[in-house]
């Protein structure tokens, strides 16, 4: 009987996994950030429908932006004190509300104040998805599929706005967004308990422990990649321009090039798979190396090329990044503060990029370039110190 009860407990001490839980959280956690991979269709939208100007629009946009790094910053706060299911179903259902509230409302103050509701509610989601992620049996492989979906989405979404863009109209791009709302709530009932782990007895209204050096370190590192990534990708149409090709040119190949960040982030499920956490580091300077690509695309396919070898690396380095933060936190605390992090880099990368810009693009490349060997740097310090379990 007592060898029973052992068993039995070892099972349910045995973090969730497999491909299926990887997909189901995939999909929940893209119900946040998915007005990302639409966003030429909603600025489309903005100025055809809702009558703004250029400028107004843009704000519009990146109010959705700035609302998701306030919620990835609640997240912190918020997610490691209620219970995950019911969190999750009340932001969807906001989340949801906010999109279908986008079609009724036509003043820019008040889009203005729906998108960025819209984006408090999406980072709070997303936080949560990453701090279950985060407590599966292989994070890797969780945030390895999230990404295969990320860039799949976003090559859909420049495949919408260049050729469906006739038929979004009356609000249908914000529709669709509700759309995928509801499919997520559809995908909560289906998600295994993904409980955090119980605090020993009496500790647990005890203040949470300090994250220990080498997850700051790796959090940092995420910061600087994701500031180098958007840093340079704020600017590749203007680059484009700069090295003579037109501007459609230049936005299709960094709009289709996305869909090259779809076999990087199943090659890294691979690699990961095959060597651990070993070929993180070359990947993660791979990724810096391919921007320097970018300066000698005088050449119309080597321009196109360039940026698919960029969104290529990228993809298969940021689920090996944000798994190595949340790699021995079940908690999910880690990986929260990694999705806050990553929301800061991609905020701070392109103001930084533009004052940068200004002394040239290859000023630009190489300053981005620097940040990515500095983020590398970070991530081979935090994985020296001790040997990391391999997630079996």
């Amino acid at each position: 009987m007592r060898h029973t009860s052992s068993a039995a407990a070892a099972r349910a001490e045995t973090p969730p996994g497999g491909l299926r839980v990887a997909m189901l959280l995939a999909l929940l956690a893209m119900a946040g950030p998915l007005y990302i991979d639409i966003m030429p269709s909603i600025v489309a939208a903005l100025r055809s429908e809702y009558g703004l100007g250029a400028a107004q629009a843009g704000f519009v946009a990146a109010s959705n932006g700035y609302g998701s790094t306030l919620g990835a910053l609640l997240a912190l706060f918020i997610v490691p004190r209620l219970p995950w299911r019911p969190l999750a179903v009340a932001l969807l259902v906001a989340l949801v509300a906010a999109d279908v509230a986008t079609t009724l409302v036509r003043s820019y103050e008040a889009l203005v104040a729906v998108r960025a509701t819209h984006g408090v509610i999406g980072g709070l989601l997303v936080g949560l998805c990453y701090a279950l992620i985060a407590r599966t049996t292989d994070p890797r492989q969780g945030f390895g599929i999230l990404f295969v979906f990320h860039f799949g989405f976003g090559g859909l979404g420049v495949f919408a706005s260049t050729f469906l863009a006739p038929y979004m109209t009356h609000g249908v791009v914000f529709l669709v967004l509700a759309a995928f709302g509801v499919l997520a709530l559809l995908v909560i009932p289906w998600l295994p308990a993904l409980e955090a782990p119980a605090q020993p007895a009496g500790r647990a209204d005890a203040a949470p422990a300090r994250l220990p050096a080498r997850s700051l370190m790796r959090i940092g590192g995420l910061f600087l990649f994701q500031a180098a990534n958007l840093g340079l990708g704020a600017f590749l149409i203007g680059i484009g321009a700069d090295l003579g090709h037109a501007a459609a040119f230049s936005g299709a190949a960094v709009g289709f090039g996305l869909w090259a960040g779809v076999p990087g982030a199943l090659a890294m499920l691979v690699l990961s798979r095959a060597f651990g956490w070993r070929p993180m580091v070359p990947i993660v300077l791979a990724a810096g190396l391919s921007k320097a690509l970018i300066g000698l695309g005088h050449d119309p396919a080597m321009f196109a090329g360039a940026v698919a070898a960029v969104f290529l690396t990228m993809a298969m380095a940021l689920p090996y990044a944000f798994a190595l933060c949340a790699e021995g936190d079940s908690s999910g605390r880690s990986a929260v503060l990694a999705g806050f992090a990553s929301k800061l880099g991609l905020s701070t990368g392109p103001a930084i990029g533009g004052l940068v810009y200004a002394f040239g693009a290859q000023a630009l490349i190489a300053t981005s370039i620097a940040a990515v060997a500095a983020a590398a740097a970070l991530f081979a310090l935090s994985l020296r110190p001790q040997a990391i379990r391999q997630p079996a």
